[in-house]
């Protein structure tokens, strides 16, 4: 977040989800991660496989971090 972040509407707002919908998203997070480095394993050309393995490292990273916030909450 930078210094301008309090004045614009993107600026981080923290996030009240239930246990459940925290267990939801992880799990959405992980179906497109799976779909997304299924999807890639069928590209040949290393340019277009690229950009579909970082949205898999993403989505991984994401469902874990809602995993964590799930164990801590």
């Amino acid at each position: 977040m930078d210094a301008r972040a309090w004045r614009r509407d993107d600026a981080r707002m923290p996030l009240d989800l239930t246990d459940l919908e925290l267990e939801t998203a992880a799990r959405a997070c992980r179906a497109l991660a799976y779909q997304e480095q299924q999807a890639a394993a069928r590209m040949e050309n290393p340019d277009t496989r690229g950009p579909i393995e970082n949205t898999t490292k993403r989505a991984a990273a994401l469902a874990e971090k809602l995993e964590a916030a799930r164990k801590r909450g």
